[in-house]
């Protein structure tokens, strides 16, 4: 049987914020929006209203994109569980035993002036199974430190068992 050993929730409080200003921002925009294009007008005044009416179109597609965007992407962050034999992340799950590697690297972005200078520098938890199958977890959406940590522990405790059962 499966015992649980830790639990890691994400970092994601701001994604939730982010989709709530969005659809406020793109139900705003389509109540602005559905007036001007129901006043009836002629002349230049009806270029302007439908220019306006244009313009909060561009801001209601915008602005839903980005909360269903961020939507998707709570929904791919997700828990990550630690077992006393596997881990379960977003990706799936592994057994300890089909792990190959397990690092925290940093992903450089060059910069386009200097490619030898980084712009932009992003820590990601590596964990490599035998098959080539990678979970990539980033230091945006979790504490990468605590989950290494609590990864090791884990291992180290079914090596031991492993071990101990021989």
């Amino acid at each position: 049987m499966e015992e649980i050993l830790y639990t890691i929730e994400p970092n994601s409080s701001g994604d939730r914020i982010t989709i709530i200003l969005a659809l406020l921002a793109a139900l705003g925009a389509l109540a602005g929006m559905l007036p001007l294009l129901r006043t009836p007008s002629t002349g230049d005044q009806r270029n302007r209203r439908l220019l306006g009416a244009m313009l909060l179109f561009f801001v209601v597609l915008i602005a839903s994109g980005t909360s269903f965007f961020s939507w998707l992407k709570t929904r791919k962050v997700s828990t990550i569980t630690i077992y006393n034999d596997a881990v379960e992340t977003p990706y799936g799950k592994v057994a300890f035993r089909n792990i190959k590697n397990a690092s925290i690297e940093t992903d450089r972005q060059p910069s386009f002036v200097n490619p030898s200078r980084a712009t932009r520098q992003t820590k990601l938890l590596l964990i490599e199974e035998m098959d080539g199958k990678a979970h990539v977890m980033s230091e945006k959406d979790y504490d990468l430190q605590n989950i290494m940590s609590k990864l090791k522990k884990a291992v180290k405790q079914w090596e031991d068992s492993q071990g101990s059962g021989q």
